[in-house]
Formats: structure tokens, C-alpha cells, sequence
């Protein structure tokens, strides 16, 4: 049986978000602008998961599991995947300052570290429900990559932010709350 990325996934996906959405609401009382990064971070979200989750495959033909799994970083050198690794990480540290109150770099890095466990962890619970029969590899190459995308976007954002001329930001709600986070974020 395949499982593909379909529209219940897209449905079951925005329930999530709403309901992160309306806490949040409730919580925190955060302006529209930010609805609009968390828009795009949800989005951004969706397609990492379809990228690196999708698709299920439940055949349940044995394999050797060890084959799956690669816990010896650089074991079989630098490839595609390390890069690819890398640049779909790229905007995670670009968005995250803008969704949460992560702006030095070591809570970017931290942030950046979990995530790239959990889509290996992820591809791991589907190597063992499948009985080692998957398309996906665990690898310790990809937290490693995920983890310099991430700091890569962030200093990228960083960059930017020290270039960016500030226009006026009276009566611009959008503009002030980016340069409201870009004003916020530290390299340390």
C-alpha cells in the first residue's frame, strides 16, 4: 500500500494549523502580520513533510533494517542529498525569527538540530512499521545539513538585515513588524 501526500494530508494539515492558530490567538494575541509568516512557515512546513515523508510505503517485504540506516557521518562522502539537505533548510532560518522569539543564533541552531531529528526519527518509525522495508535512509549526514541550512538561512537574514536601508516604518504595520525581528536578531 502507498500513502501519498494528497489532499487529506493537505486537510489534516490545515486542522493542525488552525487549531495552533486559535491557541496562539488566545494565548498570545499576536498581530495579523504575524499570521502572515506563520502562513508561510506552514506552508514551508507542509512541504518538508512532503518531501521527506511522503510517500508511505507499506508493502511489509523484510529487508535489513541496518541498510537504512546511516549513523557514520561522511560514511559515503558529500553527495546530492547533503546539498539538497542544506538548501531545503535554507528558509527555515530565514522564517523562524519571524514565528517565534528565536533570535540569536544559538536558538536557531537548537531549533534547527530538533528539526532535522524529527524528520529522521519520522523516517526511522516508518523504516520500523514497514518491517525494514522503506525508500527512505536514516542519516546522520541529513541533521548535520539540515542544521547548516538552517544557521546558513539565519545568517543570510542577518546579512540582509544589516543592509536593508529602514524607511519609514510610521503607518506601515507590515514593514515595522519585519524591522521590528530583523532589528531583534544577534549573531550571538
Amino acid at each position: 500500500m502507498l500513502i501519498d501526500f494528497d489532499i487529506v494530508t493537505i486537510i489534516i494539515g490545515l486542522a493542525i494549523y488552525s487549531g495552533i492558530c486559535l491557541f496562539i490567538r488566545c494565548k498570545y494575541k499576536p498581530s495579523r502580520v504575524y499570521y502572515i509568516f506563520s502562513t508561510i512557515m506552514f506552508i514551508y512546513i507542509m512541504a518538508v513533510i512532503k518531501i521527506t515523508i511522503f510517500p508511505l510505503v507499506m508493502i511489509g517485504l523484510p529487508s535489513n533494517i541496518t541498510e537504512s540506516i546511516n549513523l557514520i557521518p561522511f560514511h559515503n562522502g558529500f553527495g546530492r542529498t547533503d546539498v539538497l539537505n542544506f538548501l531545503m533548510t535554507l528558509p527555515f532560518g530565514m522564517i523562524l525569527p519571524f514565528v517565534t522569539k528565536s533570535k540569536t543564533i544559538k536558538s536557531v541552531s537548537i531549533k534547527g538540530f530538533m528539526l532535522g531529528c524529527l524528520v529522521e526519527i519520522l523516517q526511522l518509525l516508518e523504516i520500523l512499521f514497514t518491517d525494514g522495508f522503506s525508500v527512505k535512509i536514516v542519516d546522520v549526514n541529513d541533521v548535520i545539513f539540515n542544521l547548516g541550512g538552517t544557521v546558513a538561512g539565519y545568517l543570510v537574514m542577518c546579512l540582509v538585515s544589516k543592509l536593508i536601508d529602514r524607511p519609514s516604518k510610521k503607518g506601515r504595520v507590515f514593514m515595522k513588524y519585519v524591522f521590528d525581528v530583523l532589528d531583534g536578531v544577534k549573531l550571538v
